[in-house]
């Protein structure tokens, strides 16, 4: 789950495996944590059979399991689901529960349109890019996208654009933050779409589309300071320090500490952009 938990009920030998965050639950207490720090996320699909059978099969939650069939039977709502879930549990207090609750108890009344926005952006906030993009993509493809207020929609290809741009995507990043601006008129969109040129370092396509769109010399140059400063932040320098330790071990001779640093460097990289294009 990425945090301690403290479990003081049984833990499962097998896994309940939560689709689409890859994430595996073994307790009671992480699926009430998962519930909390997901529930933009829950929809219909967590009222399952295979997660009734998990909790009476791997947790010996036999009377919660068929109370939540009951519910499922009923065509209860995911709020009354949760519910049953979360009360039984004891892990949040009284106040705790019923704000998770509240969360829910919104987003039933919201359109489908308004939802899958929400957890399209909750996707985003996760780092879950690759996931978030499926998610923008098929909204866009979706009536209600089409009688959409282009402003909402235009925030829609924004975050398209920066999701590619978070997986080092700056050419499809620029083409949808060119379509975002186009509809939505937001300054933020484009100066994200001029941050894109930047980072692809072509300085004529930037000046070309900043002059186009009636930027004057200042706010040309607010914007490359602005980009300038977010490249040396605290995590760029410490890496660029990082570099010149390795600089020196190779003037020194030190070729094979050099070699394997470099191989743990590059590993992790692989290993992070993995986790942000996992589906």
């Amino acid at each position: 789950m990425g945090e301690l938990l403290l479990c003081n009920e049984q833990i499962a030998a097998m896994p309940y495996y939560i689709d689409g965050l890859s994430i595996n639950i073994y307790s009671i207490e992480e699926l009430n944590y998962y519930i909390a720090n997901n529930v933009y996320l829950l929809d219909s699909d967590f009222m399952s059979e295979e997660l009734c059978a998990w909790l009476e099969r791997e947790l010996g939650l036999r009377t919660m399991a068929e109370k939540l069939r009951d519910i499922m039977r009923d065509n209860g709502r995911l709020s009354s689901f949760v519910e049953y879930i979360l009360k039984e549990s004891y892990y949040f207090t009284p106040a705790q529960a019923a704000d998770i609750l509240a969360v829910l108890c919104q987003m039933e009344e919201k359109s489908d349109f308004e939802i899958d926005k929400m957890r399209a952006d909750r996707l985003m906030e996760k780092e879950k890019y690759l996931c978030s993009i499926y998610a923008y993509k098929h909204l866009l493809t979706s009536t209600d996208a089409q009688l959409a207020d282009p402003v909402v929609v235009g925030n829609i290809y924004h975050n398209l654009g920066t999701a590619y741009a978070r997986l080092y995507m700056f050419r499809e990043a620029i083409d949808y933050y060119k379509t975002a601006y186009d509809k939505n008129q937001d300054p933020e969109t484009l100066k994200e779409w001029l941050f894109a040129y930047r980072c692809l370092k072509d300085d004529d396509a930037f000046m070309k589309t900043a002059l186009e769109h009636g930027l004057d010399d200042m706010q040309i140059t607010e914007i490359k300071n602005e980009l300038s400063m977010y490249s040396r932040n605290q995590d760029i320098k410490d890496f660029e320090e990082q570099l010149a330790k390795y600089a020196d071990e190779i003037n020194t001779g030190d070729r094979v500490r050099f070699a394997k640093e470099s191989e743990r460097l590059l590993a992790g990289w692989k290993d992070e952009y993995r986790r942000i294009c996992r589906v």
